[in-house]
């Protein structure tokens, strides 16, 4: 269990994306997950926005329409197309979900 300073250090190396859940075939999540911290990295302070453009690139990659969610917690219960849905984690602490309905 980490707690109190060793979170932070935890948040400041857990630089990597850590997939929680999906069911993409692994070309479609790697450049699912590409999309995801690119957006995510550069809007970190406007999760809306990064959620849009996420949005708005798988749309243009693989067909629309897709939907996301990103925050620092959050729950989630989707139905979603057959192998549409990634889960995952960027810097430690934003989720972020995608799938296509």
């Amino acid at each position: 269990m980490v707690i109190g300073n060793d979170l932070e250090a935890f948040y400041k190396t857990a630089n990597y994306p850590l997939v929680n859940e999906c069911d993409m075939l692994p070309e479609m999540r790697e450049e699912a997950v590409d999309i995801c911290v690119t957006a995510i990295e550069k809007y970190q302070a406007d999760l809306e926005k990064a959620t849009q453009v996420i949005k708005e690139a798988l749309d243009k990659k693989f067909g629309g329409p897709w939907n996301c969610v990103a925050g620092n917690y959050f729950s989630f219960k989707v139905t979603h197309e057959c192998k549409t849905f990634l889960h995952l984690y960027i810097g430690g602490k934003i989720g972020v979900l995608t799938w296509k309905l």
